[in-house]
């Protein structure tokens, strides 16, 4: 095996699975492809329901799928059955084992790869199980039946079945189950110990803190990776927050990173306060000569889209020419604002194949922006328009299928009376630094989480 193949650990391309029995079988994978790196820690995160769990097991080969796996470099259907178990160690979710075990021979199951059939345990074997459960601290209750443990108890001792299997690749669900905050250190102590040496870990984990300390973060929504990247990136840390629908944001700690919940709106708010109306105003004078305006829309709040057409059509209605490129919107979409603007000869132009998780061909979606980008650039510096509309540039922007410093420069050399309006969430720092006016625009309550349902007319 060449060292190529032996840099990445589990290959997975074009993996679907599907969920359930006769009509009630629904797809839950969409086509993954993804690479995990080698001696790395990678943690998959998402909402409940993104298809972690389901990924998990398909790398695992305990799940049915079309697509295929390599493992270390070899098809995994072709390994035989014992040699895979002794390469891929796998701790499921919510895993049991026969209460009357003991803690000893729980572990000792995961040595079952490694002997011959019927044969009594090696002295390799129980120095493997002393060692897996010295490592999760449950080796005073070796001689404990599993029964007689509490969950966080039986977790770290199925841990260590996990671990005593001794192989190069570890995939876990939800380790960290069950156990209080001083045994997540003791897990995250494992886990680094067997990166040092090493070992492979992929981890599927709720705890976003705890996955934010992997290497690398795969980012999943809706059956679909959305984002892979390493830990440290500020590109991971907007997909994460954007993953969960900006109710979290990521900080710096003590050289560490942390995702703490965002609180949008008060627990309570103060009732109306009737005030007196101002009489006095000091108008403010402008000094400066009128010119076209970098003008931003972003935040997680919704209405960002919305603002720049409205900033379209009050241009639109002052005879001025605007035109208008959407980066997620198919070119045959056919929403309000497209229906509208075709009656009053606005062109917009949609420029994409929708949002990238629902995408089937990431690559794809990426030429269509770039190709997309090269469209609005020329409008731009063509100077024959008023305005130019780039709605949700931000998101083609942050997974870098549009290189930032291209926008930047055609901004700045871009003819004086040109004014540009930028929509998305998560809008980069250059961009904002470069930008005459940013709003960003907060989410305070969305009929969403009441339920309601998308509406004609309000959503689309």
């Amino acid at each position: 095996m060449n060292n190529a193949m032996n840099s990445i650990a589990i290959g997975a391309d074009a993996i679907r699975a599907s969920l359930g029995n006769g009509l009630q079988k629904q797809e839950v994978l969409h086509g993954i492809s993804l690479d995990i790196a080698a001696g790395r820690w990678t943690s998959i995160v998402g909402p409940n329901g993104a298809g972690k769990s389901t990924l998990l097991r398909a790398l695992a080969g305990v799940l049915p799928h079309s697509g295929s796996v390599a493992l270390l470099g070899q098809p995994m259907q072709n390994l035989p059955h014992r040699e895979r178990a002794r390469q891929l160690a796998w701790l499921g979710q919510n895993e049991t084992s026969a209460d009357d075990l003991t803690v000893w021979d729980v572990a000792m199951l995961g040595r079952l790869p490694h002997q011959a059939w019927l044969a009594p345990p090696s002295a390799a074997d129980r120095a493997a199980v002393e060692q897996a459960l010295r490592a999760t601290r449950a080796w005073d209750w070796r001689e404990r039946a599993l029964g007689q443990l509490s969950g966080g108890e039986r977790q770290r001792v199925l841990l260590a079945r996990a671990l005593a299997v001794q192989a190069q690749v570890l995939l876990m669900d939800e380790p960290l189950a069950n156990l209080d905050p001083p045994h997540q250190a003791d897990w995250l102590d494992v886990v680094r110990g067997l990166v040092v040496n090493g070992k492979t870990v992929v981890s599927v984990l709720h705890e976003i803190t705890m996955a934010l300390q992997a290497d690398t973060l795969v980012v999943m929504a809706e059956g679909r990776v959305t984002h892979q990247g390493a830990c440290t990136e500020p590109a991971t840390h907007r997909a994460l927050e954007d993953v969960f629908d900006g109710r979290l944001a990521v900080h710096p700690l003590q050289g560490q990173w942390i995702a703490l919940p965002k609180v949008n709106h008060p627990a309570k708010r103060a009732p109306m306060q009737i005030e007196t109306p101002p009489v006095d105003y000091e108008r403010v004078v402008p000094t400066a000569e009128r010119r076209g305006l970098i003008m931003i829309n972003t935040g997680h709040g919704k209405g960002k889209s919305t603002a720049a057409f409205g900033l379209a059509l009050r241009a639109h209605g002052r005879g001025k020419t605007v035109k208008v490129y959407q980066f997620m919107k198919v070119p045959t979409a056919r929403f309000g604002e497209h229906r509208l603007f075709e009656q009053l000869g606005i062109p917009i132009e949609g420029l994409g194949d929708g949002f990238s998780w629902k995408s089937r061909d990431l690559e794809h979606s990426a030429q269509l922006a770039l190709d997309g980008w090269a469209k609005a650039e020329a409008t731009i510096r063509a100077g024959e328009h008023f305005m130019v509309v780039l709605d949700e540039i931000m998101y083609p922007l942050r997974y870098g299928w549009i290189p930032l410093e291209t926008i930047l420069t055609c901004l700045r050399e871009r003819p004086p009376h040109v004014h540009v309006v930028l929509t998305g969430r998560n809008a980069p720092g250059e961009l904002v630094d470069l930008a005459d006016t940013v709003t960003e625009m907060t989410l305070i309550k969305h009929h969403f989480k009441a339920g309601v349902p998308a509406q004609r007319g309000i959503e689309d």
